[in-house]
Order: C-alpha cells, then sequence, then structure tokens
C-alpha cells in the first residue's frame, strides 16, 4: 500500500474516532424491542434488528418512525405532488393493495404490518398499505395501466416513471489488493426527494440470512440498491434507462430482491430468484460478488430480456448504460449518442479498466471510493465535476439547466470485510465531499424553491467516510 493510501485510511480512522454519536435506547420492557438499536453518525442512521418478521417490522417502524415521516412527506412532496403529476398517493395505495399485496410473502406482510405498528406506537398515522406503497414506490408504474383501466374512466395524467441513477463498480482477482472482491456504488437522485435514504439496516432475522442494506425507514428492501449478507453475497445496482416493458403477473422487484438476500448464497441463486417471473419494474444492472468464490457478475435485467457476464478475474463498471444486446432490444435510450451522462460515465469506467488492467493489484476499499469521487468528464476532457462524471453533480452544469440531483452517497466494501465483520465504508453527502448549498443555489435557481422545505444542505469534507460493522454497539 502506497503512502498516500496509507495516510488516507489513517486519516479516516483517526476522524471516526473523534466523531461524536448518538444512541437511540428503547423501552427496555418491550419484548418486542429486544435487541434493537440506533446509532446515528455522520449523517447516517445505523439500525439493529433481529427476531422474527413482525419483531423486525416493529423495531424497524419503531426506531425508525421520525425518519420514515420525513422521507415519506419529501417523497410525497417532490415525486407525488402537483409540480409532478397531481396527488396520487391514493392510487399508489390502490394499486398496492390490489396487485401488489396478493404477491407479497406472508413473512414480509408481517414484517410490514410490525412497521405499521412500530410507527403507530410513536404517534403518527400509518397503515400497512401505507407501507405496501412505499416499498412498491419501484413497482407501482408497471401496473398503472391496469389501474386506470379499472376506474372505468380516462385519467388525465399517467403516473410518473421513478427511476435513480448510479455510478458502481466491482472488480476481484489480479485486480484487487488481496485477490478477494472490492464493490462501490454512489446513489443518483434529487438531493430533496431522496435526502434520507441515509439508513444502513442491520437485519438479523430469525429465519435466513443476517443482511446489511442502506434505504431509507420504512423499506425492507435497499433500493438504492446497496446490499450484502452474511453468506458473502454482495450486491448493488445501476438502473436502466428507458426501460418500459412489464408483466403484471409477475413478482415485485422489492419481493424478488428481499428474498434472494435473506435466503440466497450464491451468484447462481441470485440470478435464479431475480430472472424468475420478472415484472420487468425498475430493471438494472446488478453487479454481484460472492466473496466465497471470488467469483464476479454483472446480470443487465429487463422483463423477458437479460444479458449475464460473469468472471473470476476482471473488473466490471456500470453507470445506468445498457451494455448487453438483449436489454438493448427493451430500451429506448439511444446509447450511441456520446454527451449523455450514461455514456461518459461507461467511457469513464472503460478508461479506469484499462489502467488497472495495465497495473494489477491496486483496487481496495480506499483505491474504491477514490473511484466514486471521480471528476473525469469524458466529454470534455476536464476534471470538473458534471453529470457527465461519476461522482454526478448535475447542481454544476453550465450547458444545459442546472439541477438539484447528482451522487448524494458513496458505499465501498470489499470480501474481507464482509466475510470478518459484515463491515462496509460509507459517506453521507457527495463522495468527494464537496457541499451542496441549497441557499446559495435556490438564490441562482429559485424555480427549484417549490422543493422547500426537504431540500437541503449537503455536507462538506469535514463529514468523513464512516466504518460500519456488526460490532457496533449502543
Amino acid at each position: 500500500m502506497s503512502r498516500l493510501k496509507v495516510f488516507f485510511v489513517l486519516t479516516v480512522v483517526l476522524v471516526l474516532a473523534i466523531t461524536p454519536i448518538q444512541v437511540w435506547a428503547v423501552k427496555p420492557e418491550s419484548k418486542l424491542l429486544k435487541g434493537a438499536y440506533r446509532i446515528d453518525t455522520n449523517g447516517w442512521y445505523y439500525v439493529h434488528l433481529e427476531g422474527n418478521p413482525y419483531q423486525i417490522g416493529y423495531q424497524h417502524g419503531y426506531l425508525l418512525a421520525d425518519n420514515i415521516q420525513e422521507s415519506w412527506n419529501a417523497c410525497i412532496h417532490v415525486y407525488w405532488s402537483e409540480n409532478s403529476f397531481g396527488d396520487w398517493w391514493y392510487a399508489a395505495r390502490e394499486i398496492s393493495e390490489l396487485y401488489i399485496w396478493p404477491k407479497v410473502p406472508d413473512e414480509m406482510r408481517q414484517e410490514m404490518q410490525g412497521i405499521a405498528d412500530g410507527v403507530q406506537a410513536k404517534g403518527y398515522e400509518w397503515d400497512v398499505f401505507d407501507i405496501v406503497a412505499f416499498n412498491a414506490w419501484a413497482d407501482i408504474d408497471a401496473y398503472w395501466n391496469v389501474w386506470e383501466e379499472s376506474q372505468k374512466k380516462s385519467v388525465s395524467i399517467s403516473l410518473s416513471h421513478i427511476e435513480k441513477g448510479c455510478s458502481a463498480f466491482i472488480a476481484t482477482g489480479s485486480y484487487t489488493v488481496d485477490g478477494g472482491i472490492v464493490i462501490g456504488h454512489n446513489t443518483w437522485a434529487g438531493y430533496a426527494g431522496d435526502g434520507y435514504w441515509n439508513v444502513i439496516f442491520d437485519v438479523k432475522p430469525n429465519n435466513g440470512h443476517r443482511i446489511v442494506y442502506q434505504s431509507t425507514g420504512g423499506c425492507i428492501w435497499s433500493g438504492q440498491d446497496w446490499i450484502y449478507n452474511d453468506a458473502g453475497l454482495m450486491v448493488c445496482e445501476t438502473t436502466l434507462p428507458g426501460m418500459g416493458t412489464y408483466d403484471i403477473n409477475g413478482i415485485p422487484v422489492f419481493v424478488r430482491i428481499r428474498n434472494t438476500m435473506q435466503y440466497g448464497s450464491s451468484i447462481d441463486e441470485f440470478i435464479s430468484t431475480m430472472t424468475y417471473k420478472s415484472n420487468g419494474a425498475y430493471s438494472n444492472e446488478w453487479l454481484i460478488g460472492d466473496a466465497e468464490t471470488g467469483e464476479i457478475c454483472s446480470l443487465q435485467l429487463g422483463c423477458y430480456a437479460w444479458d449475464i457476464e460473469r468472471t473470476y478475474d476482471g473488473f466490471i463498471g456500470s453507470c445506468n448504460y445498457p451494455k448487453g444486446p438483449n436489454v438493448r432490444s427493451e430500451t429506448t435510450f439511444n446509447w450511441k449518442i456520446p454527451w449523455t451522462d450514461s455514456y461518459c460515465r461507461n467511457a469513464r469506467w472503460n478508461e479506469l479498466k484499462a489502467y488497472y488492467t495495465d497495473n494489477p493489484g491496486l483496487i481496495d476499499c480506499s483505491v474504491g471510493m477514490q473511484f466514486l469521487s471521480d471528476h473525469k468528464d469524458t466529454w470534455t476532457g476536464a476534471s470538473e465535476a458534471s453529470s457527465r462524471t461519476l461522482c454526478g453533480h448535475c447542481e454544476a452544469e453550465t450547458n444545459v439547466h442546472p439541477d438539484p440531483s447528482g451522487a448524494y452517497d458513496g458505499k465501498v466494501t470489499c470480501s474481507s470485510l464482509v466475510q470478518s465483520k459484515m463491515g462496509m465504508w460509507g459517506r453521507w453527502g457527495h463522495p468527494c465531499g464537496t457541499q451542496f448549498n441549497a441557499t446559495a443555489f435556490l438564490e441562482l435557481n429559485p424555480k427549484y424553491s417549490w422543493q422547500l422545505p426537504y431540500l437541503h444542505d449537503i455536507p462538506e469534507t469535514s463529514v468523513p467516510w464512516t466504518y460500519f460493522t456488526k460490532d457496533m454497539k449502543p
């Protein structure tokens, strides 16, 4: 390891050592809350849940009631408000009850009921179908047309398709320091509507694998997606653009991903579960690693089509860019335009892959952090943050209208860390550490003032990368 990398890692550790944390206690007399806790640190909420499905759900709802309420209100305001397509939350609830709930396994039903009960115990008026609809944000669009037909009238505005963008990579074999897997991911979305997806869940169920995932309160799956389990299955994804082929008889995506991560332990099992009866919602390029074998995989998954790449020695970058011929048959996205953010970021991943092919054995978690913070724009040739860089800054655009969105987090881990500590590194805010000043942005772009009060500052470099492990205790 170089002196620079050693200095970087030691600096992060030393900063973390002096960073204060806040621990949320639970009522010791409640059996439902036994073993559960929440730790607030560096912008993150780290929440440990354990027990049967209902217990896990109740602990979830009780400990994160404040986050759930704030995140839900932000989503309603930004994604479900009159500025987008009218107040359609009632439609989300109806779609969830009619078309999604029948496809949800009993264990997940119990967990979501527990979340609703836990939130209600803290004084908020949520019911189980609010929870189902919140979990099904990526699935609802697949059922919109059939719901609209059931109304026996024309609905003038159709449901907006909510997409997230991301930059991600996975590497193994000769590319990494120890030959194991290194995986990293940052999430792109609006800073207002997605500004509260800052929860790291550590879920230890009575049945199945222990899982760690990033999400927001109320969700039993990641949605970002960043998730791994104690079998060594490591997963993230980036959304494929322009995908609109659906099968309403298919299984919701949040059901498939939660099921395969809680009960799956291999890449084969992941592929089998995710491709079986896909409903086409939230089509992604899934990056999958198996810490036990060192194999990595790219699964570009549409509705009826998918492309697979697997290797024990390789580097795969991902950035909302359809690469396989099969998923390209289902997308309307033009992957040939060289100035789109997806094309440029894919070109940057190819540059990095070429460099580390020629310079093997260098990639570890600290290098992964640098990938996610990268500001090389392959279209302009400049090292300047924009929507075309791996660390996305759409607010910094000059050639198009600035938008308060981009990469608002960073996560990275490796095989040895997952296997020994169920651990990871995460930064809440731009992975590069650059601050987003909401007040200053709105002074220059007042048309986005409707996103208040949920559009807020993104912290600067003083908020460090944070180390999470299963050993974190209140």
